[in-house]
């Protein structure tokens, strides 16, 4: 604050003080429409205190010190006395100090300015509620989103799960592929089928076996084909049908190589169908017809199954 600020600051202060002194004075003595002379305020306060202290340099951050409070005082008692006067002398108009124009425009501003503050703090509280509502309804559709997704995601389980049941009832509908081709003679056929199998191609060695038993139903292959595809169907897990299969093959009890094995299997296979008295007497007939011929291997499997199916009776 300039020292010039500072005096239009006390004398702000000093004419509210008159003003309230001459309110306290009684109506007669109150005159607004007559102004005192333009040296009235010199004659009141002594201007010559306001003059500036040698050796003290004008600062914006004046500090009310000791002295300055001492010269305001001064400066109230001055004021005091002045209004006794014309307390005195009814005939003399009161001295009205006008407030200064500078200090009015100020205050003027200030509020303007705290008007518009309010304005904008109105502003931006009705801000505030919108950015919350748009917040909760975006908590809204964010959860809906993230209930469709959970929806989409079981809805592309299910139709997956559907398209793989629908791909093995196709499968299981769909007629089985043809068999391979016939090479126009038994032997041919039966080598064929047999190098299917020693492959591991059970399916398409099954269905070669098949057809020849079909094709060549007098072969000397014939039986040892049916034996072979037992063999196939016990891989399988098929021991019924691997049942029919050794059973037809072991037909009139041949005495070939691999007869002993085919009984074996067959009481193996009928084992698989829980048929214990069928497994018993396919191993009785085993002992009779091929026990000698049987490899030890054969031989303890087939003891293996007596004991299991309790065929010490037999």
């Amino acid at each position: 604050m300039t020292r010039r600020g500072l005096r239009m600051g006390l004398r702000g202060k000093m004419a509210a003080g008159l003003s309230i002194l001459a309110l306290s004075l009684p109506l007669t003595t109150i005159t607004l429409s007559v102004f005192a002379p333009a040296g009235a305020h010199a004659q009141i306060f002594g201007d010559d205190d306001d003059e500036e202290i040698p050796g003290q340099q004008p600062t914006d951050n004046t500090v009310w010190d000791a002295k300055k409070l001492q010269k305001l005082d001064r400066n109230v008692r001055k004021l005091e006395r002045a209004v006794s006067r014309v307390e005195n002398r009814k005939g003399t108009p009161p001295i009205l100090i006008e407030p200064d124009p500078e200090v009015v425009a100020l205050q003027a501003t200030v509020d303007s300015q705290a008007r518009k503050l309010d304005q904008q703090a109105g502003s931006i509280t009705t801000l505030i509620g919108q950015v919350e509502e748009l917040q909760h309804q975006n908590q809204l559709l964010q959860q809906a989103l993230n209930n469709q997704a959970a929806r989409m995601d079981t809805l592309t389980k299910r139709a997956d799960l559907a398209d793989a049941h629908i791909k093995d009832l196709e499968a299981q509908l769909a007629p089985p592929p043809p068999p391979p081709a016939s090479t126009g003679n038994a032997q041919g056929d039966f080598d064929q089928a047999f190098s299917l199998m020693s492959s591991g191609q059970t399916d398409d060695a099954g269905r070669a076996f098949e057809a020849f038993t079909t094709a060549w139903p007098q072969s000397a292959q014939t039986p040892e084909a049916w034996f072979r595809l037992g063999q196939v169907r016990a891989m399988k897990s098929d021991p019924s049908g691997a049942v029919s299969a050794f059973a037809t093959s072991l037909k009139g009890w041949p005495k070939t190589s691999w007869a002993p094995e085919a009984t074996v299997r067959l009481a193996q296979a009928l084992n698989d169908s829980n048929r214990p008295a069928d497994v018993c007497a396919s191993l009785a007939q085993f002992d009779k017809v091929y026990a000698k011929l049987a490899t030890n291997e054969m031989r303890n499997q087939a003891k293996v199954l007596k004991d299991k199916n309790r065929c010490g009776a037999v």
